[in-house]
């Protein structure tokens, strides 16, 4: 059987990592072929799933994917296993009433920061899956790194730091707003973020978490993560990842509520070496892919290999994005 798909780098800028080609980007070798969309997916799916597991990032151009109920479908068509955004700090809105919802809705003017999604959380996603409605006119790239150089990038920054990280992982705190703050890139209310209505349903949904929390003045909520893993390893590759919230928490959970560089800390107590940090973040830089949109583009992650961001854009730029686990 021939391959429906062939790789074409040509229009869209890419890194490499240890796997290639970073991401791997994959058009139809036939632009009218009758297995477009929902049906190319279902007869490719499993392959393509392992590739992620391996590559990290996939993206998929011109494949037939046309609307919020398009993306859903590929998703049901591949073996992902559904999962619900409990936790998650960005404000969003839901789409489809089962997976899918809009990306993070912070000010255009806002850069959200790399981060995995939902790492700051017990159980984070497996996958994050990206589809663009609407690209902006300008800049509002997404911005990959393979978590695995992250890792070995820390490492030559500050060896030390990586070994605390690895030893101790690290802890997040959060105010959360009672009612949704746009204006923030971690604006979530505490009862969006927890799927509830009432404190009784949120104080039980975090017991559940394992987080200890405040509540404030004005019913504003404070948070305090339990001890999370901050480097992990990748079982198909046996490297290291850089698999945490620190860069988004440290950099970007700054609000009226918040202040980043306090927001995250060492396992021990102690708060991340500033300059130390910084450091890293200034070599990171060189090292992060940034993928600009199309409209219908479908980009898959792993959220166990790639962390992601968001650059500033400007006009409307509308994102679809869905979470998902693993499935056995």
């Amino acid at each position: 059987m021939r391959n429906p798909f062939l790789i074409e780098a040509a229009d869209v800028a890419q890194g490499r990592n240890a796997t290639g080609a970073f991401p791997k980007i994959y058009v139809p070798n036939e632009r009218h072929d009758e297995r477009l969309g929902t049906a190319l997916f279902r007869e490719q799916g499993t392959a393509l799933k392992q590739e992620l597991k391996e590559k990290g990032a996939l993206l998929f151009r011109g494949c037939g994917v046309n609307g919020a109920k398009d993306f859903e479908g590929v998703l049901d068509a591949v073996p992902f296993e559904n999962m619900p955004y409990l936790g998650g700090a960005a404000p969003r809105r839901q789409i489809t009433h089962r997976r899918i919802m809009t990306a993070n809705e912070s000010p255009p003017d806002e850069k959200i920061p790399l981060h995995h999604e939902m790492a700051q959380t017990r159980q984070p996603p497996d996958y994050i899956f990206f589809y663009c409605e609407t690209a902006p006119i300008s800049g509002g790239a997404t911005t990959l790194f393979d978590s695995r150089a992250a890792f070995d990038l820390l490492k030559l920054v500050d060896q030390s730091l990586a070994d605390q990280l690895e030893t101790q992982g690290v802890r997040y705190t959060r105010v959360m707003p009672a009612i949704t703050d746009p204006a923030s890139p971690i604006g979530r209310s505490w009862q969006e973020t927890f799927l509830v209505e009432t404190k009784t349903e949120a104080e039980r949904v975090m017991q559940g978490q394992g987080l200890r929390w405040q509540w404030l003045d004005g019913d504003e909520l404070r948070t305090e993560s339990p001890v999370l893993p901050a480097i992990r390893l990748d079982p198909v590759s046996g490297r290291k990842t850089f698999f945490n919230s620190v860069i988004a928490a440290f950099t970007g959970w700054n609000d009226t509520r918040n202040v980043g560089h306090r927001a995250v800390q060492l396992g021990g107590g102690a708060y991340l070496p500033a300059a130390v940090f910084e450091q890293f973040l200034d070599r990171a830089r060189t090292e992060v892919v940034n993928v600009p949109w199309q409209v219908g583009d479908m980009l898959w992650l792993d959220n166990r290999l790639v962390m992601h961001a968001r650059q500033p854009f400007e006009g409307p730029r509308q994102i679809y994005t869905a979470i998902a686990l693993e499935s056995e």
